[in-house]
């Protein structure tokens, strides 16, 4: 996750399978985060702004930029 990785797929993989996590990630793309610290999607799968552990960003107040689906994109032509 701290590497960038928002994404993954256990392996063994099928093609059903991989085509389904394409489709879902082009489909629902992941929101982006900034703070004074981070700028990027959001590496949270359930974001939660009560959570208190010890991941919690530290970035102070963090700006949520939704993205539109891929597919919406496309259909607009921008």
């Amino acid at each position: 996750r701290d590497a960038g990785v928002t994404e993954f797929l256990a392996k063994p993989i099928s093609a059903k399978g991989l085509y389904q996590r394409i489709l879902n990630v082009v489909a629902n793309p992941r929101p982006f985060i900034k703070t004074k610290n981070y700028f990027g999607p959001d590496r949270r799968r359930n974001p939660n702004a009560a959570y208190i552990g010890v991941e919690r960003r530290t970035g102070g107040k963090a700006e949520v930029m939704q993205q539109p689906s891929l597919l919406d994109k496309a259909r607009s032509g921008n």
